[in-house]
């Protein structure tokens, strides 16, 4: 009791005027209308800020609750855009062995081994006889565009023939004009490749686009490249085309390989009757 006696003496001062003041604001809210409908007006935007205020730490304290409901939005949504990416590949590969005007069988494949530095270059492709993969089968890029062709087999894996390797042959033509001639490559650079033996009465122009021709190893019609120079041997009478490639053959991952049974079975039937076979 005597501490409270004592409290009360040290704060007397402010209650007497804390009661005062009290006092004075009841009878000046009282005295007219306007004093009161101001003095209203005050404690509301008071109370407004006291109940923001509120709010807003009560908006802090459940932002973690917040975040952890869009991580596993984010993270639900990422899984569902995952299985549409899948199936988007799938149908890009549906499209690409659609979009080929020729009746041939199609395997994709993923490239385990790849090199480009070489005189002769090879690619390892995750798919072998097990799986329909048989020697001389046309290899292209996803996008169509002439990358190789299967040399040897194994039951998981197939080692394909690179076009960057000094050995490789295969035949190309001028879609515009039909003339055509062989395609080899001269090493150093892998984006070029040379067709030779064109006429050099031909039409030739920068950009001009170069397929293959229908041989052993590839349908007529696979993209090799197009046209980036070209010089004319005069003892020969013919041209000597630079082909920038259409595959980027050092950026693969993934080929497809090209079965053509029409010329399996031309091959088999020339070596039978002239003992040879073209490339």
């Amino acid at each position: 009791m005597y501490r409270l006696l004592l409290f009360l003496r040290r704060i007397y001062v402010l209650a007497i005027f804390l009661v005062l003041e009290g006092l004075a604001l009841h009878y000046y809210a009282n005295s007219t209308v306007h004093s009161r409908a101001r003095l209203l007006g005050i404690s509301d935007a008071v109370v407004g800020k006291i109940y923001g205020a509120i709010s807003g730490a009560e908006y802090m304290m459940s932002l973690g609750g917040v975040n952890r409901q869009l991580e596993a939005r984010v993270e639900a949504l990422e899984n569902e855009l995952s299985v549409w990416r899948e199936k988007y590949s799938a149908a890009q590969f549906d499209s690409i062995r659609a979009a080929v005007a020729f009746p041939h069988d199609y395997i994709t494949a993923r490239v385990v081994r790849n090199s480009i530095n070489k005189r002769e270059n090879y690619i390892m492709v995750d798919r072998g006889s097990a799986d329909g993969v048989e020697r001389g089968m046309a290899v292209t890029s996803l996008d169509g565009c002439m990358v190789g062709y299967v040399q040897d087999v194994s039951a998981g894996n197939a080692i394909c023939v690179s076009v960057l390797g000094t050995d490789f042959r295969a035949s190309g033509m001028f879609t515009s004009t039909g003339h055509f001639g062989s395609v080899s490559w001269q090493g150093g650079d892998p984006r070029t490749v040379r067709l030779s033996e064109v006429p050099k009465y031909a039409g030739v122009e920068r950009g001009d686009t170069i397929i293959t021709r229908s041989s052993i190893n590839f349908p007529e019609g696979i993209l090799i490249g197009t046209v980036e120079n070209f010089t004319v041997d005069e003892p020969r009478a013919s041209l000597d085309i630079d082909v920038r490639l259409g595959a980027d053959i050092a950026a693969l991952r993934m080929v497809m390989l090209v079965r053509i049974p029409e010329a399996f079975e031309r091959a088999n039937l020339e070596e039978e009757v002239l003992g040879t076979n073209e490339e």
